[in-house]
């Protein structure tokens, strides 16, 4: 008996030793471009392409060389972009609460229904498009010689976080 209750209490000590390091995250080495607050809600499809270069090209400003005025351009994009994606997103939760509304009833009126519904991916293609509109404004403000660099820390960044945990003794040769 003494046996048994040892060796749960040994079993709880080491589950209480070893919990820790099973939950504690692994930042080292962590690709520079990973957000640091995590996944979000722009980081679907095309929602949110601006949003992440541009916290990108603006966490990196220094080595790519950016100027003020650029700075600040990116900045009032951002913002607008930001402002835009609020108001888009209370007319789309608003018109799904009306759809909800309309089918609830007892005699639903698909007329009114259908157009609710239309309405509501208009509102979000309309949000996409301008996602992508601020991106192509961003890629207009860099240079060519700093969308040059941004990619090629871009593709460092990818290939570091590619290689990452893996042994460096196990890489494929490079022709």
């Amino acid at each position: 008996m003494k046996y048994v209750i040892r060796s749960v209490v040994a079993m709880f000590c080491a589950m209480a030793f070893f919990s820790p390091l099973a939950f504690a995250e692994k930042n080292s080495g962590e690709c520079n471009f990973t957000p640091k607050y995590g996944r979000t809600l722009f980081d679907k499809d095309h929602e949110g392409m601006f949003l992440r270069k541009a916290h990108l090209i603006l966490m990196k400003a220094n080595e790519l060389g950016l100027s003020d005025e650029q700075i600040q351009k990116i900045k009032t994009l951002d913002y607008n972009l930001k402002k835009s994606f609020i108001k888009d997103d209370a007319d789309i939760k608003s018109l799904a609460l009306d759809t909800r509304e309309a089918t609830g009833k007892d005699d639903i009126d698909l007329n009114t229904v259908n157009s609710l519904i239309d309405k509501k991916y208009a509102a979000k293609a309309e949000k996409v498009k301008d996602d992508i509109q601020a991106y192509a404004n961003l890629k207009k403000i860099l240079t060519l010689e700093q969308n040059k660099k941004l990619k090629e820390m871009r593709f460092a960044g990818m290939k570091e976080r590619f290689w990452h945990g893996r042994d460096l003794h196990q890489k494929p040769v490079e022709k």
